[in-house]
C-alpha cells in the first residue's frame, strides 16, 4: 500500500479510533482508592464492558468503528451508505454512549472514558472531514 495516499481525514480516523479502542478494551473507566489509614488502602477499578449496558454499547461501537476504519483502506467496498458516514455514525454512537455513561455515574471517572470519549470525537470529526457529512430535506417542494 501506498501511504502517501493516504489522506490526512484518514489519518485522524485512524488515529481517533486507535484512541477509542485502547480507551474501551484496555484502560479503566472508573477507579477508586479508600484509604484504612495504618492499614493501608484498598483500590478497584472496573472497565468499559464491566461497567454497565452503556459501556457494553460504547465498546460495541468502538468495534464497528474499527471495522469501518478498516474498510477505508479496502478497495471497492460497497456499503448501502456511503463509508465516511457510517464511521461517523458509529463514532458519533460510541461519544453518546459514553457521554451517557458520564451522565450516570460522573465520579470516580479514570482515564479510559475520557480517552474513548476524545477518541470518538475525533474519529467522528475526521469522518465528517472526508464527506461523512449526513444530508437531510429541505422539507420544500414544488
Amino acid at each position: 500500500m501506498d501511504w502517501s495516499q493516504v489522506s490526512r481525514s484518514q489519518w485522524i480516523v485512524v488515529a481517533g479510533t486507535v484512541a477509542t479502542l485502547i480507551g474501551a478494551l484496555f484502560l479503566d473507566w472508573y477507579s477508586i482508592t479508600v484509604s484504612l489509614g495504618a492499614l493501608g488502602h484498598i483500590s478497584a477499578s472496573t472497565g468499559a464492558w464491566d461497567a454497565n449496558a452503556l459501556g457494553k454499547l460504547a465498546v460495541i461501537g468502538s468495534l464497528v468503528m474499527l471495522a469501518g476504519t478498516i474498510l477505508l483502506f479496502i478497495p471497492n467496498v460497497q456499503l448501502p451508505i456511503p463509508l465516511p458516514q457510517a464511521i461517523l455514525i458509529a463514532a458519533a454512537f460510541t461519544a453518546l454512549m459514553v457521554i451517557f455513561e458520564f451522565i450516570d455515574h460522573h465520579s470516580h471517572t479514570a482515564l479510559g472514558l475520557w480517552l474513548t470519549l476524545i477518541g470518538s470525537l475525533v474519529t467522528a470529526y475526521g469522518a465528517f472531514e472526508m464527506g461523512g457529512r449526513i444530508s437531510v430535506p429541505s422539507g420544500s417542494s414544488s
